[in-house]
């Protein structure tokens, strides 16, 4: 497979990921407001909201690979990047939401205020 072809996998998979994860938020209660909105260089996965008002939501979506999970690249520099963008459009709360497709299909976990 060649980068190009890695770049597109990675990108759908992305985009399948965010789809997914407003979905399963919709399923548990949560409007999801907006989708991928671009603030300068970065962009907001999700606006959404619940009855504790309006909150950021970053999908980090991956593969099945043993000893490792998408919610490891949800890094410091990342979290500080997405409550800048947060914080930009008046948002203080920052959510998780991790996709795992494997061969068993796919997982989806929330994991609240994690920045």
């Amino acid at each position: 497979m060649s980068d190009s072809d890695f770049s597109t996998h990675g990108r759908r998979l992305g985009a399948f990921g965010e789809r997914l994860a407003a979905s399963f938020l919709e399923r548990n209660g949560v409007r999801v407001l907006e989708r991928n909105i671009r603030i300068g260089r970065g962009e907001v996965d999700l606006v959404a909201a619940d009855r504790s008002g309006r909150f950021v939501v970053e999908v980090k979506s991956g593969t099945e690979v043993p000893g490792e999970h998408p919610r490891w690249n949800f890094t410091d520099r990342k979290a500080r990047q997405v409550v800048r963008m947060a914080r930009s459009l008046g948002i203080r709360r920052v959510d998780l939401v991790t996709v795992v497709v494997g061969d068993d299909g796919v997982g989806v976990e929330w994991h609240p205020r994690v920045a």
